[in-house]
């Protein structure tokens, strides 16, 4: 009788310990094969569910999804996604560029996966009119809609990127800037191109590096 119990409790601690073992190789399996879905055009994920990894990768951060937005951007009929994640708790009293955007071309087989973290600041607590307002696809372009204010004279970026149908590349294809006075008489607006920037890719882009060539 003692041997059967004994026995007993030795399959039951071998198959919590298999469980917990299980457990833990599934989490760093998440993080593996995500962190294995590479952030440039060049290589592509084959894998069916990287759009859930992707997610629950960025949740395993405290991120949560801002904006989803399907589409269709290298116009092959297939439908591609744009996700723009925040921090699941946001600073009350500054701009922080902690908003990655993740984009998912669909390809034959799994996806051709571009990441930045650098392109948009997250609107905070305080002043949910500044930062991200707002996403918009057309075609094969896609515009980041941001509002900023300084004093009296409020101000609109809009960053617009185009999906290169021939090279099969994602590059930036204008930057505006456009300045809203309170009398609405002395608006402005400040387009900015490949003239002044040359061609940058995606991948690259740095809203700060931007700025500061426009402003030098």
């Amino acid at each position: 009788m003692r041997r059967i119990t004994f026995f007993n409790l030795t399959i039951i601690f071998l198959f919590i310990s298999s469980c917990k073992k299980k457990e833990n190789l599934n989490t760093q399996e998440l993080k593996t094969n995500t962190a294995a879905i590479v952030r440039k055009s060049d290589n592509q994920t084959e894998k069916k569910n990287i759009l859930k990894d992707y997610i629950k990768l960025y949740k395993l951060k405290n991120y949560k999804v801002n904006i989803e937005k399907d589409c269709d951007l290298n116009m092959d009929g297939q439908m591609d996604k744009i996700i723009i994640f925040e921090p699941s708790e946001i600073p009350n009293n500054k701009l922080t560029k902690e908003s990655p955007v993740c984009i998912f071309i669909k390809k034959e087989k799994g996806y051709d996966v571009y990441e930045n973290k650098n392109i948009i600041c997250t609107s905070f607590l305080n002043s949910m009119a500044e930062g991200l307002q707002d996403l918009v696809v057309k075609d094969n372009y896609f515009t980041f809609e941001e509002n900023n204010q300084a004093g009296e004279v409020r101000g609109n970026d809009y960053i617009t990127f185009k999906y290169d149908i021939k090279s099969k590349e994602i590059v930036l294809h204008k930057y505006s800037i456009e300045l809203l006075s309170v009398d609405g008489e002395n608006d402005k607006t400040f387009t900015y191109g490949k003239e002044v920037f040359g061609k940058i890719f995606f991948d690259d882009f740095d809203i700060d590096k931007i700025k500061e060539k426009i402003n030098n």
